[in-house]
């Protein structure tokens, strides 16, 4: 084999062996949570709990309307118990929650980066909250929607 040859050979196994990461990267975290809930207008908006896709992680979500009715708390806990001798961390790249009125139309919305956080078996749980715009008092009556996905793994 030549020389050019060899090198061809070697750029086309690193290329093979690393297009999966590349185009997973590309791609971003997969999809674990897509949950949709209808919130009162007012008070204790929503409460929501989800396992996370291909575990037993969980996440559990309350939502509050904050005084004046302008705004909502919305306050995730990511959980994560298990009994199994080996398990593997949960990764959590990003979290969506958007606001929406009756419609579907969104209102509000917030992207969270938590730098790729690990939820470790057995330990602590993790929170996170954000306070979002509600839709306006007279279409709210009825109430509104709250949207959350989370994006990640378990790695």
């Amino acid at each position: 084999m030549k020389r050019n040859e060899k090198a061809v050979a070697i750029v086309a196994v690193v290329i093979a062996a690393c297009s999966p990461v590349i185009l997973h990267a590309q791609g971003g975290a997969p999809l674990q949570v897509d949950v949709r809930v209808r919130a009162k207008g007012n008070g204790m908006g929503a409460f929501f709990q989800r396992q996370i896709e291909n575990g037993t992680a969980t996440v559990s979500g309350r939502v509050q309307n904050l005084p004046g009715n302008e705004t909502a708390l919305v306050t995730l806990r990511f959980d994560y118990h298990t009994n199994a001798d080996i398990a593997l961390d949960e990764i959590i790249d990003r979290i969506v929650i958007s606001i929406e009125d009756l419609s579907g139309n969104q209102f509000s919305t917030v992207t969270m980066d938590p730098d790729t956080i690990h939820l470790n078996p057995n330990r602590v749980p993790l929170y996170y909250s954000a306070t979002l715009y509600t839709p306006d008092r007279p279409r709210i009556r009825g109430g509104y929607f709250v949207h959350v996905q989370v994006f990640g793994n378990y790695e």
